[in-house]
C-alpha cells in the first residue's frame, strides 16, 4: 500500500540505478492485450510467423508485408514487418533491404542473424527476439521486424518515424527575458531539450509504459544524489502501481500519483517549458514526461513555486521580490475581495466611509437583485467570457474576451441589472487570476465559496473559511513534503527564494524543504555541502 499523507521521507536506500530502465508498470501494462499475452518462439518456417502476425492483428491494411530474397546467390525467403506511418520507409530502403538483398554471406556462416547485426545492417537500434508475441508489440510501436526462412529469431530495428509539429514558443507561461522554447508532444524532442541543459552524467532517465491499449511512455527524470532519494522511490513505486488499459494525457498520470484527491488545490505541478524543469530538477524535484503530451509534471509541488515564474531570475532582485509580493496580494485579493464586497454592505456598514457609502447606494438604486446575487452574476458572465476566449480560435477568441466583456459589463450596468461598482469589485478579482495562472481552478472555486460565507457570516464568515482553508492547506504533502513549506513549518533558509527573491549569489543552498541529498548549490565558507537534516 502507497504511503500518501503524513509519510516520512529519508535520504537513504537509493535506488543506485543509472542509465535508461524499460520496466512494466501494474497489471498488463507493458504489454499487448490478453490475446497477445500467451508466448510464443518464432518458428523457423516464414509462413508459420506471417500466419501469427496476420491473425493477432486482424489483417490490419496499415501493416506493412514486405518479402524478398536475402544475398546474391544463396538466397533465402525474407519477411519485413513495418506499420505504415510511423516509420521511416527511407532508413527501411536504404538500411535494411538494399544491404539484406545484396550482401554475400561467408559459407561459414552458421548463425545469419548474428552476421547481419554484426556486418550487415548499418542501424544503431537493433535487437534479437525470439518470441513472437513481444515482435508484434514492438512493431506496433514503431520499430521493424524482419524474419528470415529457418532462423528462428527475428531482427527488431528501430526505424520510428513519429511526426511531430516544431519548437514553438509556450502558450499558457509567457516570459520577456529567458528561453522561448517550450515541450512539444514528442518524447525523444522533449528529453533532448532537458539534455540541452543538463550535461551531467547523475543525471537518470527511467522509463516504464503504461497502459495495457495504449502502450504510452512515461519517463521519470532526475539527478542522481541530488534528488531524495525516498521521493525517486515513491515515483517509481506509484508509477509502477498504476493498472489502466490507456494514458493519453498528463492529468491522468496526475490523477493516479497525486497524495490526495480530496483538495482544491493540485499537489503536482505542471509546466511546458524546459528551463522550468530544468530548475527543478537542480532544486532536488523529479520531472515526469509523458509521450504524446506537451506538459511535464513535477514532484513534489509546495504552494510558493506557483507564485515564481522565470522572469524572476532574469530581473533584478528586488524587482522580482516586488513581483511576488504582488502575486500573493492578487492571490488574496481575487478569492476574498468579492466575498468581503458582500459581507461588509450586508453586516458591516459602519465600515465604510459615508461619502462611499452614499456612492455606493446610489449606484444599485433600481437595482432588482439582492448584493450576492449580483455579484453570482458577474461572476458567471466573467468565467463565460475567460472560456470562450480560451476555447474559441485564437484571433476571435481573443476579440470575444475583449470586447464581449466590455459590452456585456456595460449593457448590464445601462440596462439596471447590475451596479458598477459589482462590476468594477469582479473585474479586479477576475483579472487578479491571471497573475497566478497554475492556481486558476482552485482561485475560481474559493471565490465562490468566500461570497457564499460572507453573504452568510459576514467577516466572521470570510475569517471562519479562510482558518479552514489554511488549515487544509498546512495538512497537505506532497510526496512526503509539506505543500506548504517554508511558511508551515517555518523553514527560515529557504524564505531567500520563496516569498522574495534574494542576489543569486546569496542562494548557497538548494529549497531545504524538498530534502535533497546534496543541499549546496554555491561554496560558500564553511556551509559547502552541509547536510540539512544537521540544521534543523
Amino acid at each position: 500500500m502507497l504511503r500518501r499523507k503524513g509519510q516520512k521521507i529519508g535520504n537513504k536506500g537509493g535506488t543506485g540505478k543509472s542509465g535508461a530502465k524499460q520496466t512494466g508498470a501494474g497489471g498488463n501494462n507493458g504489454t499487448l492485450p490478453e490475446q497477445m499475452l500467451k508466448p510464443e518462439s518464432v518458428q523457423t518456417a516464414l509462413a508459420a510467423n506471417e500466419k501469427y502476425i496476420t491473425t493477432h492483428l486482424n489483417k490490419d491494411s496499415a501493416i506493412l508485408y514486405r518479402r524478398f530474397q536475402t544475398g546474391r546467390t544463396a538466397k533465402r525467403p525474407a519477411l519485413l514487418v513495418a506499420v505504415s506511418g510511423i516509420i521511416d520507409k527511407a532508413i527501411l530502403n536504404e538500411d535494411v533491404l538494399k544491404p539484406v538483398m545484396n550482401m554475400e554471406p561467408p559459407e561459414d556462416c552458421g548463425d545469419l542473424i548474428q552476421y547481419l547485426q554484426e556486418s550487415v545492417l548499418p542501424v544503431v537500434n537493433i535487437q534479437e527476439v525470439t518470441d513472437l508475441a513481444q515482435a508484434v508489440k514492438l512493431v506496433l510501436l514503431g520499430q521493424a521486424a524482419l524474419f528470415i526462412e529457418g532462423a528462428g529469431k527475428a531482427l527488431l530495428i528501430g526505424a520510428e518515424s513519429w511526426k511531430s509539429r516544431s519548437i514553438e514558443q509556450p502558450t499558457s507561461e509567457s516570459v520577456l527575458r529567458g528561453p522561448k522554447d517550450s515541450f512539444v508532444e514528442d518524447l525523444q524532442i522533449n528529453l533532448s531539450m532537458i539534455r540541452r541543459r543538463i550535461h551531467d552524467p547523475q543525471l537518470r532517465l527511467e522509463t516504464l509504459t503504461i497502459g495495457s491499449i495504449t502502450q504510452t511512455k512515461v519517463m521519470y527524470v532526475y539527478l542522481e544524489g541530488i534528488a531524495n532519494d525516498g521521493v525517486v522511490q515513491e515515483v517509481q513505486k506509484r508509477l509502477a502501481e498504476i493498472k489502466t488499459d490507456s494514458i493519453l494525457y498528463a492529468g491522468d498520470i496526475e490523477g493516479f500519483i497525486e497524495d490526495t484527491t480530496i483538495t482544491l488545490f493540485p499537489t503536482i505541478s505542471y509546466t511546458e517549458k524546459p528551463d522550468t524543469v530544468v530548475s527543478r530538477i537542480l532544486d532536488g524535484r523529479v520531472a515526469i514526461l509523458i509521450d504524446g503530451t506537451p506538459v511535464v509534471l513535477t514532484v513534489p509541488d509546495l504552494l510558493t513555486s506557483h507564485f515564481q515564474a522565470s522572469d524572476d531570475y532574469t530581473s533584478r532582485p528586488f524587482f522580482a521580490s516586488f513581483s511576488r509580493m504582488l502575486r500573493i496580494i492578487a492571490f488574496l485579493a481575487t478569492i476574498m475581495l468579492p466575498g468581503l464586497f458582500v459581507a461588509v454592505q450586508y453586516y458591516h456598514v459602519v465600515l465604510i466611509p459615508y461619502s462611499l457609502l452614499i456612492r455606493l447606494v446610489k449606484a444599485r438604486e433600481g437595482v432588482p437583485f439582492q448584493l450576492y446575487i449580483e455579484v453570482f452574476l458577474m461572476m458567471g458572465v466573467f468565467e463565460i467570457v475567460k472560456e470562450t476566449g480560451l476555447r474559441m480560435p485564437r484571433p476571435v477568441g481573443q476579440a470575444i474576451s475583449v470586447v464581449g466583456g466590455l459590452l456585456l459589463g456595460t449593457a448590464a450596468v445601462d440596462a439596471g441589472l447590475v451596479g458598477l461598482p459589482a462590476v468594477v469589485v469582479v473585474a479586479f478579482a477576475g483579472m487578479s487570476t491571471f497573475l497566478i495562472p497554475t492556481l486558476d481552478a482552485p482561485i475560481t472555486l474559493l471565490r465562490v465559496l468566500f461570497v457564499i460565507a460572507g453573504s452568510m457570516l459576514g467577516i466572521y464568515g470570510i475569517l471562519l473559511l479562510g482558518m479552514i482553508v489554511v488549515t487544509h492547506l498546512a495538512s497537505l504533502r506532497s510526496f512526503g513534503v509539506s505543500y506548504t513549506s517554508p511558511l508551515f513549518p517555518i523553514v527560515w533558509e529557504d524564505w531567500r527564494d520563496a516569498y522574495v527573491r534574494m542576489p543569486i549569489r546569496t542562494l548557497w543552498h538548494r529549497p531545504k524543504s524538498l530534502k535533497p541529498g546534496d543541499y549546496a548549490r554555491q561554496e560558500h565558507g564553511g556551509e559547502s555541502g552541509e547536510d540539512p537534516k544537521n540544521q534543523e
